[in-house]
């Protein structure tokens, strides 16, 4: 995952913005209800309908996936909003399907350390194998050194799925992604068929699984089909 400056976009060999290269940020990947407006614009604007009035001079970190080769796989980036003097002021978690359908889960204020700890109903599809009327329980840690990241599925409080990020921060430079190309060929394909399979695997099993029909209070932020060319 990379962590970018929404102000800063670094000037990197093999990673680009908004447009094809070996490793890219897409805007079209994020939260772009309006389509004229960056990807910082638009999330500002939703977190202010929600409530949240962000200054100007605030600091955006986006924690995300970058496209490889043009293909996108990111079921989930993570926004943290900072005051000036660097004072943690909220976080915003981002999650996307497989059906390119998009939700945003504000995360609060922070607590202790600068840490994010929040339950918030789920009311959206995201697994099968998952009820999307269920509750997402985030614990998210401030990215330095190394970042931590829990998001548990609950239901009827108590967990059921658990899931972890954990990284340790490198330096963005040429070489290292370069060699990133290199270690891992064809990543994110290579994720999709392992969650393909093992959602087989859970299916002749024959664990419980919820359609896409299932009702839901969706409040997407782009609907299910959108253009998404390389």
């Amino acid at each position: 995952m990379l962590a970018i400056n929404l102000d800063y976009f670094p000037k990197v060999p093999f990673l680009s913005q908004n447009r094809f290269n070996l490793f890219s940020i897409d805007k079209r990947d994020h939260i772009n209800t309006d389509p004229t407006l960056s990807i910082r614009q638009n999330l500002t604007s939703w977190l202010a309908e929600k409530g949240t009035v962000i200054p100007a001079d605030a600091k955006i970190l986006l924690i995300t996936f970058p496209r490889v080769l043009g293909y996108a796989f990111n079921p989930v980036s993570f926004y943290y909003i900072y005051r000036s003097n660097g004072e943690p002021l909220t976080a915003v978690a981002e999650v996307t399907n497989t059906y390119r359908e998009m939700k945003l889960f504000p995360l609060g204020k922070p607590i202790a350390e600068g840490k994010f700890d929040h339950t918030i109903p789920k009311n959206f599809y995201v697994s099968p194998f998952s009820d999307p009327n269920d509750t997402f329980h985030f614990r998210i840690g401030q990215p330095s050194e190394t970042w931590t990241v829990h998001i548990d599925n609950l239901s009827a409080a108590k967990p059921n799925l658990l899931s972890a990020i954990r990284g340790e921060q490198r330096e963005l430079t040429a070489s290292r992604l370069a060699w990133f190309a290199l270690k891992y060929p064809l990543i994110s394909l290579f994720i999709i068929f392992r969650i393909h399979l093992h959602a087989l695997l859970l299916f002749l099993k024959k664990i419980p699984h919820f359609p896409k029909s299932t009702p839901v209070a969706a409040d997407c932020i782009r609907p299910a089909k959108i253009s998404d060319p390389p």
